[in-house]
């Protein structure tokens, strides 16, 4: 009975695979160019994630510095009075001998230039620079940015922002450890803090996506951007390429334009163990996320011709795929079966995603969640990225 059941069943599987290649045997060629490009563009979704992704999710321990040359930490607050009293204090108790903090007063009108003055009194270490507002005359922070480098008496400057504090008190020794081997540049991560609310699920998200974009190209030695809430490089290298005069009459860039230029793959490594990270606050509300989006978006056009190609052609894929199979669902609707590229596409994707999030420490809960953040994400980035050509978005304030 049992080997009666067993021939039927192959039998049917055998009758349904031929009926399966007969019908795709009676396919126009245009089917046929659509299930190749369906394939391709999957397949392309499928390197990224393996080539560059999927090597996020192994880790080594963490370093402590053998040796601990001076540092500058650098930090530039515009109107930043709340979180300077908050976080200065976090990173005069850093565990490393060997180290200046210097905040750069951006022409702020509260009451910073007050808070600075009573906390230098506490931290000697910490130096103060203040800019008049009629004496800015560079985009964003980087007229503040530039004071502040070359204010430091360290070659090693390590940058985050006024709203930032590093996750470890270890954190600044892990950073320095990175430094053998001939690198000058190390590209930190900095996570967002988890919070209620589907806003911060898609602002962690996205903030994840980015980081295993730059940190995963970096890691697989193509280094083209970095984030200012957590980075670290020799001074030399930005006094070579002149610092920010090659895009000083844009607001960001800061970070990723001035990386652009100055890394590659034999002086750049990255650093995302928790002992390396810096935390950050997400934006409240959306019309602060998109805001920070859009001055964002303005700087990609600017990176090199082959990384602007490597970065466009992960989106371009994801909307080709779908596309295609929407179009083949519509077409040849018998053969939904299809669609199943797609379910594959997606378990990669919560891997990746937990792996990485693993790796670093932070929040796993967005990683079960990707596949449908991912879509709403990828609307949103299309959305703010053409209202870029119609609106310049504000100078950062």
């Amino acid at each position: 009975m049992l080997q009666s059941f067993v021939v039927g069943k192959f039998a049917r599987m055998k009758s349904n695979w031929d009926w399966m290649n007969q019908e795709l045997a009676s396919f126009p060629l245009w089917a046929w160019l659509i299930l190749a490009l369906l394939a391709f563009f999957w397949v392309v979704q499928l390197f990224y994630f393996i080539r560059y992704f999927a090597p996020l999710g192994k880790i080594k321990m963490d370093e402590r510095a053998m040796r601990q040359p001076g540092v500058s930490v650098i930090v530039c607050a515009r109107n930043e009075e709340r979180n300077l009293m908050m976080n200065v204090p976090k990173l005069m108790e850093l565990d490393y001998p060997n180290f200046e903090l210097i905040v750069v007063n951006d022409s702020s009108y509260d009451d910073t230039a007050d808070i600075l003055k009573a906390l230098s009194i506490n931290y000697p270490k910490m130096h103060v620079i203040h800019i008049d507002e009629d004496k800015q005359n560079m985009q964003g922070k980087k007229f503040a940015l530039t004071l502040g480098i070359k204010a430091a008496k360290n070659d090693i400057v390590v940058l985050l922002d006024a709203d930032c504090y590093p996750r470890s008190n270890d954190w600044l020794s892990s950073i320095v450890a990175k430094y053998k081997d001939g690198k000058q540049i190390v590209l930190g991560y900095s996570p967002f803090k988890k919070e209620n609310g589907w806003l911060n699920k898609i602002a962690r998200f996205d903030n994840v996506w980015v980081g295993m974009q730059y940190l995963g190209m970096a890691k697989g030695g193509k280094p083209y951007m970095g984030v200012g809430r957590n980075l670290s490089y020799f001074t030399e290298l930005f006094f070579k390429v002149g610092g920010f005069k090659s895009h000083y009459s844009i607001s960001s860039g800061d970070d990723d334009l001035l990386i652009n230029q100055i890394a590659n793959k034999q002086n750049t490594v990255v650093a995302y163990s928790a002992d390396c990270q810096t935390i950050s606050p997400a934006k409240k509300t959306m019309q602060e996320w998109k805001a920070q989006k859009k001055r964002h978006f303005t700087t990609s056009p600017m990176y090199r011709a082959a990384d602007k190609r490597r970065l466009a052609m992960l989106p371009f894929s994801w909307f080709a795929m779908h596309l295609l199979l929407v179009a083949w669902i519509i077409l040849f609707p018998a053969y939904w079966y299809f669609s199943a590229v797609l379910f594959l596409r997606w378990i990669v994707l919560v891997l990746v995603t937990y792996r990485f999030a693993k790796a670093s420490d932070q929040g796993r809960d967005i990683a079960w969640l990707a596949p449908i953040i991912e879509v709403q994400l990828n609307f949103l980035h299309v959305g703010l990225y053409f209202s870029n050509l119609i609106r310049k978005p504000q100078k950062w304030n």
